[in-house]
């Protein structure tokens, strides 16, 4: 009689045991996966401050070649056009870097456009720096409305996801 309640009370202890391991990698296996999600959450935020900071330097790209235009200087306003082509091109860069979720691919998708058109227009006002003509100017005035509306666009998805 011994033997059996010693029997049940080891198979009782065996069942405990067994279901407490399984327990145990259920937990294991709940926090992997809330690590994974803040880690993706993490990620989004920094493309999202990386895109903001990254924006404010094309901005200010993008004043020094409205001050080289204004001021009529093409030797200013090839640099700026340098200087806006090869930021756009880092940048663009530095975009493929990211491991991003679907509730900010939007934003990356407009942000690289904008990037590329940022690209574009620096390479134009270098190669039209020295001809400075009133219609170099419009396409350059164009341009730069058109590239303000895409910042505008994605500053304001980039809103709504924060």
């Amino acid at each position: 009689m011994k033997i059996t309640f010693y029997r049940n009370l080891l198979v009782l202890l065996l069942l405990f045991l067994s279901l407490s391991v399984a327990g145990c990698e259920d937990i294991e296996s709940g926090v992997n996966e809330i690590e994974g999600s803040i880690s993706q959450t993490m990620e989004n935020i920094d493309f999202l401050r990386w895109t903001a900071d990254s924006a404010e330097v094309l901005l200010d790209d993008y004043e020094g070649i409205k001050f080289a235009a204004s001021e009529r200087d093409s030797v200013l306003l090839e640099e700026g056009g340098i200087k806006l082509k090869d930021d756009s091109e880092k940048y663009l860069e530095e975009l493929e870097g990211f491991s991003l979720s679907p509730s900010v691919e939007d934003v990356a998708t407009e942000y690289a456009d904008f990037l590329q058109r940022s690209y574009e227009f620096g390479e134009f006002v270098e190669t039209s720096s020295q001809e400075i003509d009133l219609e170099a100017l419009d396409k350059t005035i164009e341009l730069m409305n058109e590239t303000s509306e895409l910042i505008s666009e994605v500053s304001s998805m980039a809103d709504r996801e924060i």
